[in-house]
């Protein structure tokens, strides 16, 4: 891993996308989504995301230019048909959107059908929690099978992430979990690098749980739900609830959907806590909640205990002060893109 100047990544990022046929504006919202995501950890849905998206919105697959289409809207929620736009750009405009919508109403809910993959859903939460409002994102892809249900070998669900942004009288909660035992980046990158998987996550088709990424990505075995084979029914209740949240209420599931495209069917709903028992009486109220947890006693030997986010955020703050790390790998797959449409990738610090 070396690292790498934020300011020269982020320019960087905008300037290949813009070449590859984004308006500046968007490129810029692009790259520093991906850019969020290397900063809070997320390494395998950041900048490692470049060489598919420039690809897709050279070949077409993603739409450069236009605008969403409102299917319906109320005065707290809205449907919006993204028709393959940066998936990035047109969540970060629905988490906006939901937010706008939550200072009004005290709720505001956006589901958009086709948006093209969103990447890591950490990277919007603080969009919400530094306006003061509480955030939910969840998404799915509805042509994409992965995951089994629990008890089951055949492929049902994609890894279905589920995010929160809580805001406190300190540092937000930063919640990002999935409903399956692994996302699909980082049993490709194990993959890539031949190592196992940290625990046994695969279901192979004759039954076997196994930590090798080859029995996923070469044999077909199943991604199982969070809880393993023993509690799978816990992360199968929780693909249901991101099915009918991201998929159905916007009319874009598993029922009608064909074909082989990574566009993601995405739920985000907004909450002021001002409209309740008021912003300081809410974050007051969590920042009491995390400290407790923060406080308890551990066993001997034992790290203290964690809030989600709090090592994302001392993360984040570390890389902006003293570089962005990307590995190798990462950066070997973005170099031919950047050769491509003469665009120089930054040298490390």
């Amino acid at each position: 891993m070396q690292r790498y100047r934020y300011t020269d990544l982020m320019e960087f990022s905008t300037r290949l996308l813009n070449r590859a046929g984004l308006a500046h504006e968007r490129a810029e919202t692009v790259g520093s989504l991906f850019l969020e995501a290397d900063l809070l950890g997320y390494s395998t849905h950041g900048m490692q995301r470049l060489p598919t998206n420039i690809e897709w919105l050279l070949s077409g697959e993603t739409r450069r230019d236009g605008v969403h289409e409102v299917l319906s809207a109320a005065r707290s929620s809205e449907v919006w048909d993204a028709q393959f736009l940066p998936g990035p750009w047109i969540t970060a405009k629905a988490v906006d959107r939901a937010c706008n919508i939550a200072e009004a109403e005290g709720t505001g809910t956006v589901v958009i059908r086709r948006a093209q993959h969103i990447a890591c859903l950490a990277s919007y939460l603080e969009r919400a929690t530094r306006r003061g409002i509480m955030v939910m994102i969840t998404a799915s892809t509805p042509t994409e099978a992965v995951v089994v249900p629990h008890g089951g070998l055949s492929r049902v669900f994609s890894c279905n992430p589920i995010a929160a942004g809580i805001p406190t009288d300190r540092d937000p909660i930063l919640i990002d979990t999935t409903a399956a035992m692994s996302a699909q980046g980082p049993l490709n990158r194990s993959y890539r690098l031949g190592k196992k998987l940290p625990l046994p996550m695969i279901v192979s088709q004759s039954g076997e749980i196994t930590d090798d990424p080859a029995e996923f990505l070469e044999r077909n075995g199943g991604i199982l739900p969070i809880g393993g084979p023993g509690q799978g029914y816990k992360g199968f209740s929780i693909a249901l609830l991101t099915e009918a949240l991201s998929g159905a209420l916007g009319g874009f599931g598993r029922a009608s959907q064909t074909g082989d495209s990574e566009a993601n069917g995405v739920f985000v709903q907004a909450i002021d806590p001002a409209h309740f028992a008021g912003r300081t009486a809410f974050e007051h109220e969590m920042g009491k909640l995390a400290e407790q947890c923060r406080a308890s006693a551990v066993a001997p030997g034992h790290d203290p205990v964690r809030i989600p986010g709090d090592r994302s955020l001392a993360l984040k703050r570390d890389q902006l002060e003293n570089g962005v790390g990307l590995i190798d790998t990462i950066v070997e797959d973005i170099r031919p893109w950047a050769i491509k449409l003469d665009c120089s990738f930054p040298g490390a610090i």
